[in-house]
């Protein structure tokens, strides 16, 4: 199979969502000229056309020291700068978590690091993250090597603080230096607790971000690193050294900050053997270093529970001279391509299928309920036009006939719409229930005392108590939630079925609130606040900061989840019954026309003709927009990323090397 680089498949990945982006654009128009949008409606289109626009792709890396994942990345994304953008010579690593990205907002290149000392703030990163003024920036000078060079080379510095400044900041423990008899006086710490750099770079700027973590002990210490971020990638790299195989530091941090936090998850995860070409020998014959080679492969897979297809055996630093200085051979032998057409089939397949499950459950939904109303009333107007042409030999008693059976269906159905107004009230009254269950002040109550508790407890055991007992109040509450919204779920449905049985409306799927995607990301949450609790480092953190860790780090984001559902709750209640408000409109006009028909034929045969032809012209017109929705469907539905075989091989551009 043609090996393909990550760039190109980017590349097809990003034109195929900018289609569907221009599609879903005309789709919004389209609605406000046949009169079937709303405010409801515009808000969901744009804040889907949002979300694909600031669709972001997140790779990150994990590794303890020294496995060559600075270089990977270098390798893989830029070679073609044609020089190591990121410090990665030997005994130079990355000291704090690093983030790459372009700022599409601001378009600056920059380095931007935060203080280690804002560790001691009960600010989350994620709140950090937008308060300017904690952050120390260094514009970064492209056309100047040695500015940027000395810029990016900030995130590698440390700094020596006293043993109690390193405790206090939750940075040293005894039991994590086991064979050191005394404690020192002073440690080396990093001297940044987070790094964000901004850069031009191609694939950057079609929204690609890259994470780069340090080592076991800031994994540890940063637990929103592991708790939020990672989970948060669409694709994991685990780095390893060919020439230290899986070591007992690498497999706490398989075990504890990536495995565990993947839950089942094997697509996106990924593991890296590096440094292979230190297995490369002149004087072994090639199919016994090949025979070693994947020998390592097989072993690293079964150490760490993964399939054999799913680890890479690569030389990162062979692969960017390979590159740099076009040697197709030896990019081949490196086995970094095989990586890059892996990582792009299997983690862009992952983040399509997200971009079409988030079109699918909203404008996806919105254009098949357009698409059957609009047939609905195609169906309509060839009734109507048929009913018509067979009046006209008819007798004046038999047009009578028709109008009054017209007149006694109009009158059931508008006593079924004051029906219809009593269910929108008891829909309303389950919302407020539901609301109800999901009160942040309630919450908060709970959080508050268990703060208390934690604070006040002379004890691990105490506190950890405290922990689990936050959280099972959460489970509880989570499970109300879900009995609840079925039974509004029910009622809703049971409001359409009746139009639908008794009216002959077209069938439209109302949006409907799923509270399980909460449920998961709560139980998931859960787990990690296990893992969190019981884990060692945890245990060694001084008391005062265990409990700004668990509360920033994960009774915020439960918190989150409770808000982010409530909010979603409202908007569902308030658009759930749109589209049946609409049919029941557009089947009130209609009686009334087709009554209206009816009594000016009774007057003059004259007026029959020209309401045929009227009939006949909005028939043709229903027709032709029904083909254009039905296009517009097909072009979301149906379109896909260039598959392989298209795409032209790439060709490896030499670049000058300063």
């Amino acid at each position: 199979m043609e090996k393909v680089r990550f760039q190109e498949q980017l590349k097809a990945y990003e034109q195929w969502k900018t289609d569907v982006i221009n599609t879903i654009e005309e789709y919004g128009p389209w609605l406000e000229e046949n009169g079937m949008s709303s405010a409801d409606v515009e808000q969901r289109i744009e804040e889907t056309l949002t979300t694909l626009r600031g669709d972001k792709l997140t790779i990150a890396f994990v590794a303890e020291f020294s496995r060559g994942k600075t270089e990977l990345i270098n390798a893989i994304f830029f070679a073609d700068y044609g020089r190591r953008l990121l410090p990665s010579d030997a005994g130079r690593t990355t000291m704090c978590p690093t983030e790459i990205f372009y700022d599409d907002v601001r378009h600056e290149a920059y380095v931007r690091l935060l203080p280690i000392e804002t560790r001691l703030q009960d600010s989350t990163l994620s709140q950090l993250r937008h308060d300017t003024k904690q952050w120390v920036h260094y514009p970064l000078e492209i056309d100047s090597v040695e500015q940027m060079q000395a810029a990016l080379n900030e995130v590698i510095q440390t700094k020596t603080v006293t043993l109690e400044e390193a405790k206090h900041l939750g940075l040293y423990s005894q039991e994590l230096h086991p064979h050191q008899d005394k404690p020192p006086e002073t440690v080396e710490i990093p001297k940044w607790r987070h790094a964000m750099i901004s850069f031009p770079h191609d694939m950057l700027k079609k929204g690609l971000t890259i994470l780069d973590t340090p080592g076991l002990n800031a994994l540890g210490t940063e637990p929103e690193l592991t708790l939020n971020m990672l989970p948060a990638a669409q694709a994991v790299l685990f780095v390893l050294g060919a020439d230290t195989g899986v070591t007992r530091s690498d497999m706490e941090i398989w075990q504890h900050h990536v495995k565990g936090f993947q839950s089942g998850r094997q697509r996106g995860l990924m593991v890296v053997l590096n440094k292979i070409d230190t297995l490369w020998d002149d004087l072994r014959e090639h199919e016994d270093i090949h025979d070693a080679i994947r020998s390592q492969q097989s072993d690293t897979a079964s150490m760490l529970g993964v399939e054999s297809k799913a680890v890479f055996p690569i030389s990162a630093q062979k692969g960017l001279l390979a590159k740099i200085k076009n040697e197709p051979e030896l990019l081949d032998k490196s086995g970094l391509l095989d990586l890059e057409n892996y990582l792009g089939q299997d983690v862009l397949n992952i983040k399509q299928q997200i971009v079409l499950d988030t079109i699918s459950s909203d404008v996806g939904q919105m254009l098949d309920n357009s698409r059957s109303m609009l047939s609905g009333k195609l169906n309509e107007t060839k009734y109507q036009l048929e009913e018509l042409e067979e009046l006209s030999d008819k007798s004046d008693d038999v047009i009578n006939n028709l109008m009054e059976k017209t007149r006694s269906e109009q009158a059931q159905y508008l006593r079924d719409v004051d029906t219809f107004q009593q269910s929108r009230k008891q829909l309303k009254q389950q919302a407020d229930l539901l609301s109800e269950i999901l009160s942040l002040n309630q919450l908060d109550e709970t959080i508050t005392k268990c703060r208390k508790e934690m604070t006040n407890s002379w004890t691990t055991s105490g506190m950890k108590t405290s922990m689990k007992n936050l959280f099972e109040e959460t489970r509880r509450t989570m499970l109300q939630v879900v009995t609840q919204s079925e039974q509004t779920r029910k009622l809703i449905r049971a409001i359409y079925r009746k139009f639908q049985n008794e009216h002959g409306f077209a069938v439209v799927q109302p949006k409907m609130f799923s509270i399980v995607k909460y449920r998961v990301e709560l139980e998931l949450l859960h787990q990690e606040a296990e893992i969190f609790r019981n884990s060692p480092v945890t245990a060694m953190m001084e008391q005062n900061f265990v409990v700004k860790r668990f509360f920033s780090a994960l009774v915020k984001r439960a918190r989150d989840i409770f808000q982010r559902a409530d909010k979603e709750i409202n908007q569902w209640i308030v658009s759930a019954l749109e589209p049946l408000v609409m049919q029941i409109k557009d089947h009130k006009e209609m009686m009334e026309k087709r009554l209206n028909n009816l009594q000016k034929i009774g007057q003059s045969r004259n007026t029959l003709q020209y309401r045929i032809l009227e009939l006949q012209e909005q028939y043709t017109e229903l027709a032709r927009q029904l083909t254009s929705l039905r296009n517009m469907s097909n072009r979301i539905s149906n379109n896909r990323p260039l598959h392989h075989s298209q795409r032209q091989k790439p060709k490896l551009v030499k670049q000058n090397v300063s």
